[in-house]
């Protein structure tokens, strides 16, 4: 399954500001494919960061537990609220409403 990660944080502990995030991400960046492999995560896209103090990435894995175990090896909810959404591909989504009867 695919998961959409939405990383934000305040402007006060983004690493362009902040020494402490800076060292800490400028440590664990690097790491961050390993990091996944050893959860048994795969990055498909990003991480992509921008001005908004927004981190995006698309991750796949078989289970949760594994895109969990991920964030807190890469340590990114040290410095931000990481919303997890599981997410379909088009195709499985036009599968699944293929297969559902509408309501109205």
């Amino acid at each position: 399954m695919h998961f959409v990660l939405l990383a934000t944080h305040d402007p006060d502990v983004c690493p362009t500001a902040n020494a402490t995030t800076r060292d800490l991400m400028l440590k664990t960046a690097p790491e961050m494919p390993n990091l996944a492999q050893k959860a048994g995560v795969s990055i498909v896209a990003g991480p992509f960061v921008n001005r908004e103090h927004t981190i995006v990435a698309v991750v796949q894995s078989e289970k949760a537990e594994n895109v969990d175990r991920f964030l807190m090896e890469a340590r990114l909810p040290h410095w931000n609220r990481v919303r997890v959404l599981p997410s379909l591909t088009m195709e499985e989504a036009l599968v699944e409403v293929e297969a559902q009867t509408p309501i109205f």
